[in-house]
């Protein structure tokens, strides 16, 4: 496995990546007509100090999975990185890709934006093994959204918001 920044040369295997993983009815929160070029594009333009993206390839150099996550534009909430969004393809879900990819991007917030203290995510309520992998990553259930998920189906499932803290001695020891 390869951890690294995306390059606008992963464009299409990025689009083809999302998704794949956008045709599990619980998986991302877009649907796989709203994953277009320019939403991948957009992606793309997360490179501090805005934000921050990385892949994960395995041996050949096949996309297996990617995350995501910006800053706010505010400078009340300049501690904060948000809307993570992490993609692993099916063929690779369980495999331990998802949990390395997120703790070198969590390790490279550190190093990119001193500032920041605060990493937020949504899961579904229903996605327990996100939401298993995101608390074996040190993030804490902060609270429950009501009925903020509409299903592919039309049934409603709750949102469970996570948020991951550290001090600065935190971004030494991890």
């Amino acid at each position: 496995m390869t951890i690294r920044p995306a390059t606008p040369a992963d464009q299409a295997a990025l689009l083809a990546l999302h998704r794949a993983v956008a045709e599990d009815p619980n998986g991302i929160a877009r649907m796989p007509d709203e994953i277009t070029d320019v939403y991948i594009a957009s992606l793309l333009d997360l490179r501090p100090p805005v934000g921050l993206q990385r892949v994960v390839t395995d041996k050949l150099g096949e996309l297996m999975g990617e995350i995501h996550g910006e800053r706010y534009r505010l400078r009340i909430f300049d501690h904060i990185l948000t809307g993570l969004t992490v993609v692993v393809h099916p063929r690779h879900q369980g495999k331990g890709v998802g949990k390395a990819l997120f703790s070198q991007f969590l390790r490279d917030v550190r190093r990119v934006f001193p500032a920041i203290r605060r990493v937020e995510l949504e899961a579904r309520a229903t996605n327990e093994a996100s939401l298993r992998l995101y608390e074996s990553l040190g993030f804490e259930r902060e609270g429950i959204y009501r009925h903020k998920t509409r299903n592919r189906d039309g049934s409603f499932v709750d949102s469970v918001a996570m948020a991951l803290t550290f001090t600065e001695s935190d971004r030494y020891s991890r």
